[in-house]
């Protein structure tokens, strides 16, 4: 008997041990520290550039022209803002990525400041907006087309956005 009573006497320690509390008013309770925290660099948004014009095309008209053989032309007038440049190039770039040049011409300096370009599309094309580019020199700039005239701007405005409303 005496073997148990031990026993649960063991037993008894063992599973108390966990319960003795120890008194709490005399020691003294440390704060926990703050978390450190890093104040987060704020960005601020730069303001895009402003629209420069550089080049205008004017009267832009394509049509089919039958002749001897029948041919997708686009005619108009490419017209520089200031300045003189040697290489004066108009392209159009079609969704396939098909481009087509006109000449290169000289404008400004003793030149014109205004000058007809022809640009002579394949025939599939004629029922298809293309973009617009103009080079001048070594600059290449895209044009905003409004009907039959455009501006080739360095940095371009944003294009509209189209909100569709319903009655």
């Amino acid at each position: 008997m005496r073997q148990f009573f031990y026993l649960l006497v063991a037993l008894a320690v063992l599973v108390t041990a966990g319960c003795v509390s120890n008194d709490t008013t005399s020691t003294t309770a440390t704060p926990t520290p703050a978390p450190v925290t890093t104040p987060l660099p704020t960005i601020t948004p730069t303001p895009a550039p402003a629209p420069v014009e550089m080049a205008y095309i004017e009267g832009m008209d394509c049509a089919v022209i039958e002749e001897k053989v029948t041919t997708y032309r686009c005619l108009g007038k490419i017209r520089i803002k200031t300045g003189a440049y040697d290489e004066v190039q108009v392209t159009a770039r079609y969704p396939d990525n098909n481009t087509f040049n006109s000449d290169i011409v000289a404008l400004g300096g003793n030149n014109t400041l205004v000058q007809p370009f022809y640009l002579f599309p394949d025939l599939k094309y004629q029922s298809q907006e293309p973009v617009y580019t103009v080079r001048l020199d070594t600059g290449h700039y895209p044009v905003v087309m409004n009907g039959t005239s455009g501006i080739a701007y360095v940095n371009p405005p944003p294009a509209p956005v189209a909100v569709k409303t319903t009655p």
